[in-house]
């Protein structure tokens, strides 16, 4: 899904890298692997008057208890109906459909182009490192922002569950955390791994991560919120590994 100066901050990640090819022990690049068919996307939705939602509706347990919104496909009706009072009660975002992205074999779902070329260099840099591809949200029935867990773990499905082989590789060092999108993915996988690593580890390249437009409250409120809990900001010219 686009974000808007997402090309911009790419480049900076990718000279961010390129900078300090020798410094970086470690990296981590988390993907969204969407099927076409899920509950964030228009498809899986009917409207009272069977109509797929909007882009950017938000679905509410209200909402689907009125009848204003009901997944397509009638034999999901519970399960979604439990899904919505599962992420109302944990706290999560309010589901929210958004235009179809980052969808399995498309070319949507890779990583940019002169990112992975800089990622490349680190790898060529000193061979034997080996990037970490982290795949996410495949599952169609949950959300999936954090790369530490879905927004609602599925317990038949362990790709939902925490993400312990992620956290066990990122503890006890330095965290630089860049990318999209502030306001959803990175700031939920901020706040889990916090549950964990202390958030004085973590670094944020604040010139290298953009909100989703509309969303900037949210992203804001975290910046302060995760400051306050010691976690460091800093522009990616500016750091020294």
């Amino acid at each position: 899904m686009y974000i808007k100066n997402a090309e911009n901050d790419c480049q900076r990640i990718a000279d961010f890298i390129r900078s300090h090819l020798d410094e970086i022990d470690s990296i981590h690049v988390t993907m969204d692997m969407h099927p076409f068919y899920h509950i964030a996307h228009p498809i899986f939705w009917k409207t009272a008057d069977g109509k797929e939602p909007e882009v950017n509706t938000l679905i509410t347990h209200a909402d689907y208890s009125s009848g204003k919104y009901r997944p397509a496909d009638s034999a999901l009706n519970k399960r979604v109906e439990d899904y919505l009072i599962n992420l109302e009660t944990r706290g999560r975002y309010v589901l929210t459909i958004w235009p179809p992205h980052c969808l399995l074999a498309t070319a949507g779902a890779c990583v940019e182009e002169n990112l992975l070329d800089a990622a490349r260099q680190w790898e060529r840099y000193k061979p034997g490192r080996i990037i970490d591809f982290v795949t996410k949200a495949s599952n169609p029935m949950t959300e999936h922002y954090s790369a530490i867990q879905a927004e609602v773990p599925d317990p038949a499905d362990p790709a939902t569950r925490i993400n312990f082989t992620l956290i066990d590789k990122l503890k006890n060092r330095d965290i630089y955390v860049a990318g999209e999108a502030l306001s959803h993915c990175i700031s939920h996988t901020i706040r889990d791994l916090c549950v964990y690593i202390p958030a004085s580890r973590i670094t944020l390249l604040t010139d290298c991560t953009s909100n989703v437009e509309g969303f900037d409250d949210i992203g804001n409120h975290f910046l302060v919120e995760y400051k306050n809990k010691g976690m460091k900001t800093a522009l990616s010219t500016e750091v020294t590994l």
